[in-house]
């Protein structure tokens, strides 16, 4: 009976996971021989297949699509909100853009800034823009207008009302439709000259007379803010205070100065040059015509150039900036991920290689950094070809790739240096497949982990984290291949490069006599942790220190999690460098009093039967404790109607030619007239004609200020409740820009819990399948639970929240701690001896191929520290975190863990059936070099 059949008879029996586990490494590692003799043996043919297939892959990349629109990234796509765009853009799509812009000073209210501010209205409003068609636009020829009474008009109303009532105010207000024949103001309204809509205080003054600003005084200004209160324009009641903030009033309530003023642009969109390429770019779902999208370019363009003085700051944006930033900033901080790579090139480059002029590997390194590439560039091009969106998120996945393949690259290479004394007897191609036997099962456990843990967060409800893990998946998986194919094809050749003595940059140039130098044959990494690191680490008194520290690290960290937030804002994802941010910054710091604006869609009711349901809807509203303000045009309609026809119609159904005569009168009214483009009409509306059946109808309301997820959750899920309480026979939903936020707020958290866990389950249940042990494979996952505690308190620590971004980055720090720890339990379970002595070992052999995957991985991400965009820093910040906890544990508490309650070593060697021949081989050459006995050496 042979030694081997011995060890089994008398080998303790397998239990049911052990079996699994031994058929499942067994089968693997005999795969990874055979594939690994297989590539080396024909390496130029593996290399070209690689090439070939990530060329075709590229075809994908035709469909390659970026995506900037936040409703389709952030937010669940059968969310409220989401099912409510959809349904605005088709059936009531948005026909006017806000540009604004905010000035800032000291004081605000002075001659010179008004003069200031009315120059660059003017340089604004001279911009104009050609047309493919060779048509020139101006801001006169795309803004909104309204009818303008100001000027010669209002001149002449106020003498026609001084006529009419005699004794009264002048500039009271006088609705004309109810106090003249409704022929005459029929055709009075016809003839009415129109305005854009531009609302800044300016209007105190008017536009049209620049002499009234050439002559303006302090004082004039102080005077008009505190008495005008009358659009000079339109005629319209104002309150220009409302456009002012930080103001200063003195002690008989008169505002004598404003930090700033605010100023609204409303640009019309126009339906028939509406350019659905153009659409896509606008975000939210908003359809523009490229002339109006081309002169907000000029607009912004403008006043990023606009030299304004005296101390008087400008801060604007459009409504194509969101959008637009958002997609420039998707490939951003080019330049650090440049600088990045090229530092990790050397890193790799000193680390694979030895300090001679044949054993240094800097082609080799490159190529290596180049499989990397490869594999990530195919997996994008087939994400591409099904459709899959890319957003700013996915710009971290190269980085995240590069630090999953320098690892797995590592790892081939360490085992490679980890072979014995008879592995290295045998020929190139069967030495490699030996080296490849060690490192497949190693790069397998990892990288299978990682895909798990990246296809449990692909069920997730938030678009962009689901596709970024898609992503994610589809490149490790590739990228697993290709370390195993493309990159063991180019070792072989540069390893027959090495043993034929050829330089390590200039192939084809062969050392004659050459002989290494001993400084380079010395591995100082692995004599490290074998001659300093594991002899203190494994100390008695280390221990128990590690212990003690790993537990108040947990309850300091513990503290942390506690006061971590959630909060997400799509604004998170604008550089804060950029001119939007900047805008923004100011609107909400100055104005931070205005709620959020929101707005009641109407589908085609039956309008005359369910109108009284739109008033009762509307005082619910303002009943509600989260709502500040209601501008519904139904009270105003009432109104008008009782006062010109003398029927109240609160509460009443109506006939349908009775609602469509008062509501014609209604719109064409002074009163009703900002309402028209609140209807759409199945046909044109005319003045002094029934309108046409109503589809569609909207009212505005306004929340009140409020600050906090729970209470901002609690607001919008009470005003849908009361949308759905009224029961309206056909759509009717409430949405705001703001919802946005909110809704994904509302499921944020129970995804990030979700996916962690899911995908904790799939790394122990992974690891489980391939350790073949619950203790090593829960230490492991203790690991990973200890580091992500510690990197959420760091991200409370760094001001950093629950989002869309961290969420992300938490899911993939899940595959960086497996890594971390994977390869030192494996190694652990390997070996034999004490648990001091294979705690020893695996440190030993894997400490050093971790230490630099981990490095490495830092390497690539530590210059995105001075980058200003949310989705780079938050990488950074946690990954610095995961780098540090991840090692910690996965270095020195694990192996401590490890050393005091570690498992027994597998209980059997595995049987390759596939490697027979090079067992022959080793055990002939052991033979060879056993030690013979004294009688039989001189017998011999």
């Amino acid at each position: 009976m042979s030694n081997m059949e011995e060890a089994d008879e008398h080998s303790p029996k397998l239990t049911c996971i052990q079996r699994v586990s031994y058929t499942v490494v067994n089968t693997l590692e005999s795969f990874f021989y055979r594939y690994g003799h297989s590539v080396a043996s024909h390496p130029g043919r593996y290399i070209a297949v690689i090439l070939l297939m990530t060329g075709l892959s590229w075809i994908g990349f035709l469909n390659f699509k970026v995506e900037g629109r936040s409703e389709k990234l952030w937010i669940p796509q059968n969310s409220d909100y989401v099912k409510t765009l959809e349904w605005q853009k088709e059936s009531f799509p948005q026909r006017q853009r806000m540009e604004m812009i905010l000035y800032a000073a000291e004081n605000v209210l002075t001659a010179d800034y008004v003069r200031e501010m009315y120059r660059i209205r003017n340089m604004l409003a001279s911009i104009e823009i050609t047309n493919s068609k060779g048509q020139s636009f101006n801001q006169s020829d795309l803004c909104a207008r309204v009818p303008a009474l100001g000027g010669k008009q209002r001149k002449e109303l106020l003498k026609l009302k001084a006529q009419l009532f005699p004794g009264r105010q002048l500039d009271m207000e006088v609705d004309w439709s109810l106090m003249v024949d409704k022929r005459i103001y029929n055709r009075f309204y016809r003839r009415m000259p129109t305005a854009c809509i531009d609302i800044s205080i300016l209007e105190m003054w008017g536009y049209s007379n620049a002499t009234v600003f050439a002559t303006l005084t302090d004082q004039d200004v102080i005077n008009a803010i505190n008495t005008v209160n009358l659009s000079s324009t339109f005629s319209y009641p104002m309150n220009f205070k409302e456009l002012l903030s930080g103001v200063t009033t003195n002690s008989s309530g008169h505002v004598v100065a404003a930090r700033t003023a605010l100023t609204h642009m409303v640009m019309q969109v126009s339906t028939a040059r509406i350019d659905e390429e153009v659409t896509n770019q606008a975000g939210l779902g908003e359809a523009v015509d490229p002339e109006l999208f081309a002169w907000e370019g000029e607009y912004l363009k403008a006043l990023g150039e606009a030299n304004v003085t005296g101390g008087l700051e400008l801060y604007y944006q459009a409504q194509r900036s969101f959008s637009e930033i958002s997609e420039n900033t998707i490939f951003g901080d080019v330049f650090y991920l440049a600088l990045g790579n090229a530092i990790l090139f050397i890193y790799v480059q000193l680390m694979l290689g030895k300090f001679n002029m044949v054993e240094n590997r800097p082609i080799l390194s490159m190529l290596g950094m180049l499989t990397t590439y490869l594999a990530v560039s195919m997996a994008f091009g087939l994400c591409s070809a099904v459709g899959l969106l890319y957003g700013p998120v996915h710009n971290i996945l190269p980085l995240l790739m590069i630090g999953l393949g320098v690892d797995d690259m590592f790892v081939i290479v360490q085992c490679w240096q980890n072979l014995d004394h008879q592995e290295r007897q045998l020929n190139l191609h069967k030495r490699m497949g030996q080296a490849l036997r060690h490192a497949g099962v190693a790069i397998t456990v990892t990288s299978m982990t990682d895909c798990g843990a990246f296809l449990i967060g692909a069920t997730t409800v938030l678009p962009a984290l689901r596709s970024f893990c898609i992503y994610a998946a589809v490149s490790v998986l590739i990228l697993y291949a290709f370390q195993a194919t493309f990159f063991v094809a180019w070792f072989t050749c540069d390893q027959r490069r090495v043993e034929e003595k050829r330089n390590g940059l200039f192939w084809c140039y062969k050392h004659k006599d050459w002989e290494p130098n001993k400084c380079s044959q010395v591995d100082l990494a692995s004599q490290f942790f074998d001659k300093v690191y594991t002899k203190v680490l494994l100390l008695k008194p280390t221990k128990v220190l590690v212990f003690l520290v790993t537990a108040g690290l947990l309850g300091v960290s513990i503290w942390g999690v506690m006061h971590l937030r959630q909060y997400f804002d799509p604004i998170l994802f604008i550089p804060h460098s950029s001119y939007l941010f900047q805008f923004l910054s100011k609107l909400l710091h100055f104005y931070p009093q205005a709620g959020e604006r929101g707005t009641i869609y109407f589908g085609e009711l039956n309008y005359p039967q369910e109108l009284y349901k739109i008033g009762a809807l509307g005082e619910a509203l303002e009943r509600s404790e989260g709502v500040a303000s209601v501008n519904s045009w139904y009270d105003l309609m009432a109104d008008y109607t009782l006062k010109d026809m003398g029927e109240d119609i609160r509460g009443k159904e109506l006939n349908e030619t009775f609602f469509q005569e008062i509501l014609s009168s209604f719109l064409f009214s002074p009163s009703g007239t900002r309402f028209q483009s609140y209807f759409h009409f199945d046909g044109n509306l005319t003045i002094a004609q029934p309108t046409p059946r109503v589809t569609a109808c909207k009212f505005d309301y306004q929340h009140n200020s409020i600050e906090g997820r729970n209470e901002q959750i609690a607001a919008m899920d009470e005003v849908k409740q009361l949308v759905r309480d009224a029961q309206f026979s056909d759509m009717a939903a409430a949405t705001a820009y703001i919802y946005s936020s909110w809704e994904t707020n509302k499921v944020i958290m129970e995804e990030l819990m979700r996916n962690l866990c899911l995908a904790m389950v799939a790394v122990f249940i992974m690891t489980l399948f391939l350790l073949a042990n619950i203790v090593a494979s829960l230490f492991v996952l203790i690991c990973v639970v200890l580091t992500l505690v510690n990197v959420m308190a760091l991200m409370s620590w760094w001001g950093l929240t629950i989002d869309i971004i961290t969420c992300i980055n938490l899911v993939l720090s899940i595959g960086l701690c497996v890594d971390y720890s994977a390869h030192i339990a494996l190694h652990f379970m390997q070996v034999k001896g004490s648990r001091n002595e294979r705690a020893r070992c695996a440190l030993r052999e894997m400490g050093p191929p971790v230490i630099n995957g981990a490095f490495s991985t830092f390497l690539s991400f530590v210059l995105l520290a001075n980058s200003d965009s949310h989705v780079f820093l938050s990488f950074f910040k946690i990954f610095l975190g995961v780098f540090i906890y991840g090692v910690f544990h996965g270095l020195v508490f694990l192996p401590v863990l490890l050393s005091v309650l570690g498992p027994a070593p597998y209980l059997k060697p595995h049987h390759l059936p596939g490697r027979d021949q090079d067992e022959g081989q080793l055990r002939s050459l052991r033979d060879r070099m056993k030690p013979q006995p004294l009688e039989q050496a001189e017998g011999s």
